[in-house]
């Protein structure tokens, strides 16, 4: 494999290929069968689609392929080929194909030959100068901002700084620190990780890590429930007072989601999406909270009066046992739903993707009892081009739907629990340990569920049904990543948390901003026009403009921090 500084191929034609006109991933394959060239036909099977059948591709030498696909080479004529079938298949590649590479196969003696004919690059090269770039900008940026302050020795940035120390020992820095990450990283998922499909969402089992951010952003949002509640309480707020200001919450963060990605076709208006599954998961786990925590119980800033020393042990459980009832209730529905409920010609139990899955077996049972009952609830307001499509050819459906409500309010409550445990613990060796028993134990139970594996396994890990499994693994990583900020940030304070501090303390605005600018300059950009005869797809100029994308959205916290403007919903 040849290595060049970025991901760019280090000639643009080779022979009579224009290496010009691949996209990100793709290579040219050279077939060479002078017995067959009448009959041969060229079938491909992305990678990613468990237990589908090969598909027919009109191909000329010259037409681009993915690298993320397996070949065949086969003297017959069918639109689509069982992965098992080897009857008239004369060659069966399933080769590493690399990016801007060119390939020949050639049937020597009846055998299949696969050669080399052009190497491809290295895909991961592009993220060195990226990060050359940025350690630069970096380090500029700080010579710059330290000359400024030297040269401007005023005593206001003594007071500033002492106001900023006494603001942060207010606040659990960790939280916030959490919360810009996680932010921080959702922006540059949704800009599209660099075209790096390892980064990317998962196409349906599995985890990535674009799987991570929306669930850990759902978890840390439960913690800071009850920290937030408890706050009420003190002001001896009435349930009613509390819940109108918990619904209002809600229904803005439904509306602005609605606002956001809801489109402009009325007759397929998306109703649901991530800020909506927020507000759902806010409303109810806040009204679990709100009637079954005990008001009087102490936290963070209280005495505890010389309780049992099993008491004491399990003294954040006790506060929350109630709520874990109804959740576990809400859990357990989700669970007999998606087992005893099928769309009609579907099995009970199907949670597969449906389309090509399975040889068209299932092809209209997409999401099983997940995808049918939101189907009868939404409609055609409903996301319309899932990304299983263009892998499985599925039908509509919504990741962000109805059902997978009912296991998002179970992480937002395990998040409950995490935020329940900061209040009543004061010690940082009983805070640590009780994150890190339930990361080691949601970890257990998510792993046993899907069998430690991708595919198998009572309940697959699985974002798009945001099935339990997922949930449990991904609040395992919750647990554990607030458990090292927590050590960096509050325990050993040997990180401030900056600049995903900033960040964490506007999470909200930073999610609205980029997702109503994402097509204007400066927050988006390309070094090419993407229409051009000349522009070149790398994974160095994707992985620049969203690294970008993500970074500007820091610089805007950062400003929004010292003009001190926070919003609120």
């Amino acid at each position: 494999m040849t290595w060049y500084f970025i991901d760019e191929p280090d000639e643009y034609y080779f022979g009579s290929y224009d290496l010009t006109q691949l996209k990100t991933d793709q290579f040219y394959l050279d077939v060479n069968f002078s017995s067959f060239d009448d009959k041969i036909h060229l079938y491909y099977l992305n990678e990613e689609c468990v237990g589908c059948p090969y598909l027919l591709k009109p191909f000329n030498n010259g037409v681009p392929l993915t690298t993320n696909l397996k070949l065949k080479l086969a003297n017959t004529y069918q639109n689509f080929l069982p992965q098992d079938q080897t009857e008239n298949v004369v060659c069966d590649l399933d080769h590493n194909f690399g990016q801007f590479g060119v390939y020949g196969v050639q049937n020597v003696s009846n055998v299949c030959e696969l050669t080399v004919l052009k190497e491809a690059v290295n895909i991961n090269t592009a993220i060195i100068p990226v990060i050359a770039i940025y350690t630069i900008l970096i380090l500029f940026g700080c010579l710059i901002v330290g000359v400024w302050r030297k040269c401007k020795k005023d005593s206001e940035d003594d007071h500033d700084k002492n106001k900023e120390k006494g603001t942060t020992k207010m606040r659990v820095g960790s939280l916030d620190t959490f919360r810009g990450f996680i932010i921080v990283m959702m922006i540059f998922a949704n800009f599209g990780c660099g075209n790096y499909e390892y980064l990317n969402h998962a196409i349906w089992n599995g985890l990535h890590f674009a799987d991570l951010i929306f669930p850990s952003f759902v978890w840390i949002m439960g913690v800071c429930i009850p920290i937030s509640l408890a706050s009420m309480f003190k002001k001896n707020l009435v349930n009613r007072e509390l819940m109108l200001t918990i619904l209002k919450r809600s229904a803005k963060l439904f509306l602005l989601g609605v606002f956001l990605g809801g489109g402009v076709d009325l007759s397929y208006l998306r109703i649901f999406g991530v800020l909506q599954r927020f507000g759902i998961a806010y409303l109810v786990v806040s009204l679990i909270c709100i009637l079954t925590m005990d008001r009087s119980s102490p936290d963070i800033d209280s005495e505890i009066d010389e309780p049992s020393r099993l008491k004491l042990y399990f003294s954040d459980i006790l506060r929350t046992y109630v709520g874990w009832i109804f959740v576990i209730i809400i859990t357990a529905l989700h669970t007999i739903i998606i087992f005893s409920v099928a769309a009609p010609g579907c099995p009970s139990g199907y949670l597969g993707p449906g389309g090509l899955h399975q040889n068209r077996s299932y092809q209209n049972c997409t999401g099983g009892a997940t995808g049918y009952i939101d189907g009868l609830i939404l409609g055609n307001h409903r996301y319309q081009h899932p990304t299983i499509y263009r892998v499985y050819e599925a039908r509509p459906f919504d990741p962000e739907g109805v059902v997978g409500c009912l296991t998002t309010i179970l992480q937002a409550y395990l998040g409950v629990q995490a935020g329940v445990t900061l209040l009543v613990y004061k010690k940082h060796s009983e805070r640590l340990f009780r994150w890190l028993l339930w990361g080691i134990g949601t970890g257990l139970a998510g792993g046993a569920l899907c069998g430690f594996s991708k595919e198998d396994g009572i309940i697959p890990v699985n974002k798009n049904l945001w099935s339990l499994s997922f949930v449990l693994v991904t609040s395992c990583f919750a647990f554990t990543f607030l458990s090292l900020c927590y050590v960096l940030v509050d325990y050993k304070k040997l990180w401030t948390g900056k600049p995903f501090l900033f960040a964490g303390m506007n999470a909200i605005l930073m999610y609205i901003g980029h997702e109503m600018t994402e097509n204007h300059f400066p927050v988006r950009w390309y070094p090419h026009n993407e229409y051009s005869e000349d522009h070149r797809h790398t994974h160095y100029n994707a992985l620049l403009s969203d690294t970008w994308g993500a970074a500007f959205w820091l610089f805007v916290s950062y400003y929004l921090y010292k003009i001190k403007y926070f919003l609120v919903i």
